[in-house]
C-alpha cells in the first residue's frame, strides 16, 4: 500500500479535533472520503464543510470507503472503536489521542491493517480557532516503515513540525502538554475568579485583560528563549514583593497561594539562570517559598 495525497481516508469522531484535521487536511490537497460519530448529525456537520466526503451513520460503512482512517474519539473509546471493525492488510488506522500508545489499535494490526498516531500539539476551543493556530504546531508521531513516512510529510503539508515519539515516552509527553494547556487554563480561571471576587471585575471581562498578557508572555520566550524570555520579581530578587504576593494569595486561599508559590518554586532556577539577581536573594526567595508553602498545607 502507497500512500500520498490520494489516499482515501475517513474520520471516526467529529469533534474539534477531528473536523479541524479533516478541513485542515483537504485543504493541503488530501482526500476526505468519508465521516461517522457518535451522532449522524455531528458527521454530516463535518462532511458538509469538505467537498466529496460523505457522512455515514456506521463506523464500518464510513472505513469500508477508506484506505486510511483517523480515530479522533475520546481516548477511553479508542480501543472499543477498533475492535469493532473489521480492518484488511489495505488498510492503515491511527489515532490522534497524546497520551495512548499503539496498543489500543493491536486488534486491527492483528488483522494486517498498519497502526500509527498523530497527536496535534494545539488547543481546540473551535474549529475556525484551531485552523488558525494548527500552522506551526508540533505532531506527536508514532509508527514505523512508510506510514511513519506518511505522516511526517502530513505534519509538514500542514505546516507544522514532526516529533517522533516512542510509547512508553507519551505520558510524560501529554502530560507536559497538559501542564503547560490544560493546567494552564486553569489556573487563568482561577486568577479570573480572584478578579471577580476580590478586585470586582467579571471573570470574563478579566479575561480581556489577562489573555493578551499570556499571548505577551508566550511572544516574550519565543523571541528570548530561555533564561532570557522570564521574567518578574524572581528574575529581579525581589523577596519583598514575593512576600506580599504570597500574603495576598493567602488571603484569597491556601490553594491559590499553594498555585503560586509551587508554580514559582519552579521556575526559580530559570530566573536564577538569566544571572540578574544575587545569589542570596535568590535563596533567600526559595525559602520563604518552600516555607509558607510547608506551613500551609493544603
Amino acid at each position: 500500500m502507497n500512500f500520498d495525497k490520494s489516499t482515501k481516508i475517513a474520520f471516526i469522531g467529529c469533534g474539534a479535533v477531528g473536523k479541524t484535521l479533516a478541513v485542515a487536511l483537504s485543504r493541503a490537497g488530501y482526500s476526505i472520503v468519508a465521516a461517522s460519530s457518535r451522532t449522524y448529525d455531528s458527521a454530516k456537520n463535518l462532511a458538509s464543510m469538505i467537498e466529496g466526503c460523505i457522512a455515514y451513520e456506521t463506523m464500518r460503512d464510513s472505513t469500508d470507503q477508506a484506505d486510511l482512517v483517523f480515530i479522533t474519539t475520546f481516548d477511553s473509546v479508542i480501543q472499543e472503536v477498533v475492535k469493532s471493525i473489521p480492518w484488511s492488510s489495505n488498510q492503515a488506522v491511527v489515532h490522534c489521542s497524546g497520551a495512548t500508545s499503539l496498543d489500543v489499535l493491536k486488534s486491527a494490526e492483528s488483522k494486517g491493517a498498519l497502526i500509527g498516531s498523530l497527536h496535534p500539539l494545539q488547543a481546540f476551543a473551535s474549529v475556525d480557532k484551531a485552523l488558525q493556530a494548527l500552522p506551526g504546531s508540533t505532531f506527536g508521531i508514532e509508527g514505523e516503515g512508510r506510514l511513519k513516512d506518511y505522516l511526517t510529510q502530513l505534519a509538514l503539508d500542514l505546516h507544522g513540525k514532526p516529533m517522533f515519539l516512542r510509547s512508553e515516552d507519551k505520558p510524560l509527553y501529554h502530560a507536559s502538554a497538559v501542564t503547560l494547556g490544560g493546567v494552564l487554563m486553569g489556573q487563568t480561571a482561577v486568577i479570573a475568579q480572584i478578579w471577580e471576587d476580590r478586585l470586582g471585575v467579571e471573570r470574563n471581562e478579566a479575561l480581556k485583560t489577562l489573555v493578551p498578557m499570556i499571548r505577551g508572555v508566550a511572544d516574550a520566550l519565543e523571541a528570548n528563549g530561555i533564561p532570557g524570555g522570564i521574567a518578574g520579581p524572581y528574575v529581579r530578587g525581589d523577596v519583598g514583593t514575593v512576600k506580599k504576593h504570597l500574603d495576598s494569595m493567602k488571603s484569597v486561599s491556601v490553594q491559590a497561594m499553594q498555585m503560586y508559590a509551587t508554580t514559582a518554586l519552579a521556575g526559580l532556577k530559570f530566573a536564577a539562570e538569566k544571572g540578574v539577581c544575587k545569589t542570596k536573594d535568590v535563596k533567600e526567595i526559595e525559602h520563604l517559598l518552600n516555607a509558607y508553602i510547608s506551613k500551609n498545607p493544603l
